[in-house]
């Protein structure tokens, strides 16, 4: 594949266009491959998150919806939905397909609505998730060592919490809504990035921050819920290998995503010859991670996996709705999250 060099200009105005050749493309069926294989667990990760959200809020029984833990997976689940139909219908379509990029750039050579939403849109909604995530953890948290005082709790404080969710992410983006956006090429195709207004407030930085204060407290409810699952009753025992794993799964993640944002923030200008690279694993570790969600929501909740794909039960006893089961088993297989993206900024 040739190369075309792209060197932002020093000096340039909000409104310069930004023109680029771009490069040729010598593997164009291993282009297309990539991008199949990536739209198809992109729209199999959307369409079980949809399905879930359906669930919870067309379910008969009102089970799902009045359950503080599935709410706040629902507000997460919108976010990955929106990022992942983002990537198929944007962000991958124009890096893999690489025939449209001399056909589709030169509509983005200006300052453009659509660029700089999906770029907004995107870096907002890993915003969201990262603070999600705190929020499903202290969930399961308060679950575990305030059961009695569980559901009291969250009736209270779920819809100002959902608030919370909806402005916090506006600290990630302020940078980008203020700066330029633009288009740049990506191997043979293109992808957007953007030229900060307020020098030091980077997107790695700001994620690097956001991202850091997640897991700390993620840590936090992680080992506060493992000492109260050691003095529940022996029934409920079960959960804490599950618990135990998905939440060692979220923070491994965590701190992945936490380590490529100091990499971007402090070191990327220093090592340019491994950015290409760790651009590329981070996008198949944030997809891993937006897709591993609803696939283990539903393998890990029985009765879920059953209202979702509206399987018969063969169950002859009704499913307990208690608070030490329903909150302890079912909810808990969602502690995992997406909290990690790749970031250039």
């Amino acid at each position: 594949m040739s190369s075309t060099r792209f060197t932002l200009p020093v000096n340039f105005s909000y409104d310069d266009p930004l023109p680029f050749q771009c490069n040729e493309n010598l593997n164009l069926g291993v282009s297309l491959a990539m991008y199949g294989l990536q739209v198809s667990y992109l729209i199999l990760g959307a369409a079980l998150n949809f399905l879930i959200i359906l669930t919870i809020f067309k379910s008969k029984s009102g089970s799902y919806r009045h359950n503080s833990f599935y709410i706040l997976y629902a507000a997460d689940a919108i976010m990955g939905i929106y990022i992942n139909i983002a990537e198929v219908l944007f962000g991958r379509l124009f890096i893999y397909i690489t025939p449209l990029c001399p056909i589709v750039s030169p509509y983005f050579f200006t300052p453009s609505v659509i660029t700089k939403f999906y770029y907004a849109a995107v870096h907002y909604s890993l915003g969201f998730k990262t603070f999600s995530q705190i929020f499903m953890s202290f969930n399961r948290m308060t679950c575990v060592i305030f059961p009695l005082k569980h559901l009291k709790l969250w009736n209270k404080i779920l819809y100002p919490v959902l608030v919370i969710l909806v402005i916090l992410p506006l600290g990630v983006i302020w940078n980008i809504l203020i700066s330029r956006v633009y288009i740049n090429p990506n191997g043979a195709g293109f992808s957007v990035n953007y030229k900060d207004t307020v020098q030091w407030a980077t997107i790695s930085l700001l994620h690097l921050i956001h991202c850091s204060i997640c897991l700390v407290l993620v840590i936090f409810c992680f080992i506060v819920t493992i000492i109260g699952l050691a003095t529940l009753q022996q029934r409920i025992k079960s959960a804490e290998r599950s618990l135990t794993v998905v939440t060692l799964i979220m923070s491994v993640q965590t701190m992945i995503f936490a380590f490529i944002q100091i990499y971007f923030a402090f070191f990327a200008s220093y090592t340019p010859s491994i950015r290409g690279i760790l651009l590329i694993t981070v996008s198949f570790v944030f997809d891993s991670m937006n897709v591993f969600g609803p696939i283990a929501l539903i393998v890990m909740s029985r009765q879920l996996r059953k209202d979702v794909f509206n399987l018969r039960s063969d169950d002859t006893q009704p499913v307990s709705r208690s608070v030490s089961t329903t909150s302890h088993h079912r909810p808990l297989s969602r502690a995992v999250s997406t909290v990690v993206a790749p970031v250039t900024g």
